[in-house]
């Protein structure tokens, strides 16, 4: 004889839609009404965000976040914000004073390091220097000690931006390394997080030991084309921006390929301009060393015929 699932008992139902990941769950409850309604109780969307980043377990955000809202906050962190965002509202943009990050590192699945930070943005000195936050800086008795072999490519990091006021929240990070390279001058390893967000690249970096078994440091910049550092102000406008912007939900793997692919347009185009700036340079020194020999020239013909 035929089951069918409505026949089943919601608590089996309940136990499997908690086994089931973010996208997946979403996609179950568009199914049918009945588990519509079992997968939006608000604890299986606290459990499912507390496991994938455990950072938001602290004490200090759990106060800000309650139950019934989980499920809009996994909605505004698991997929990455649109590379050209804009506020969806047509008021002002109003800007945060204070900025708490939410950091979280796996190596396959298991958690490695987790901290929350606040940042005071509404100083003069924050908006007017170039934007970074270290979640490692100061604090050299907090190295992470990776035990055994480890695979960099396998680094899992999480970067959560969270606006205390507006409680909103978006991911910066890119989940999964775009880049792996090693620093010439201090031999340390350092694994590269990127998020291309309005023209400028949202940069997280990992760094390790020379024998890639410490995590030394974890820190965030915004920088511009050029490389250049970006002021606090249009950082955290652009972040803001971010929060307020729309999501696009794309299949497992596909938003972690993309952030890569953006990220290596923007360097390719970060080159190019190197390239033409050098171009450029070099002609203004041929047009200046011409002007100059053939202002000593006349100089000399003249004083030598006169």
């Amino acid at each position: 004889m035929a089951v069918n699932i409505q026949d089943l008992h919601p608590d089996i139902l309940t136990c499997a839609l908690r086994r089931l990941d973010g996208p997946s769950l979403a996609a179950v409850g568009c199914t049918s009404s009945l588990l519509r309604s079992l997968s939006s109780d608000p604890s299986i969307w606290r459990d499912l965000c507390l496991s994938s980043w455990p950072s938001l377990g602290n004490p200090q955000l759990l106060s800000f976040f309650p139950t019934s809202q989980y499920q809009s906050l996994f909605s505004s962190i698991f997929p990455f914000p649109c590379h050209s965002t804009q506020s969806q509202s047509s008021k002002p943009l109003s800007l945060t004073r204070n900025l708490i990050s939410a950091v979280d590192l796996h190596h396959r699945g298991n958690l490695i390091f987790s901290k929350v930070m606040e940042v005071d943005t509404s100083s003069s000195w924050f908006l007017g220097s170039p934007f970074g936050v270290g979640a490692l800086e100061g604090q050299s008795s907090q190295l992470v000690s990776l035990i055994g072999e480890i695979s960099l490519s396998e680094l899992s990091l999480s970067w959560i931006l969270i606006d205390p006021e507006s409680k909103k929240a978006v991911n910066i990070s890119s989940r999964r390394p775009v880049a792996i390279y090693r620093h010439w001058y201090t031999g340390e390893t350092l694994v590269r997080y990127g998020m291309v967000i309005r023209d400028l690249l949202i940069s997280v970096v990992v760094t390790c030991g020379e024998d890639c078994g410490q995590v030394k440091e974890i820190s965030m910049t915004v920088e511009d084309e050029d490389g250049i550092g970006v002021c606090g102000k249009e950082s955290l406008e652009m972040l803001m921006e971010a929060m307020e912007g729309t999501r696009i939900w794309k299949s497992n793997g596909e938003e972690e390929l993309e952030a890569s692919r953006r990220y290596d347009e923007f360097i390719k185009r970060r080159r190019s301009r190197k390239e033409s700036k050098a171009r450029k340079e070099c002609l203004v020194d041929l047009c200046c060393t011409g002007v100059s020999a053939v202002v000593f020239v006349s100089i000399f013909m003249l004083v030598a015929f006169k």
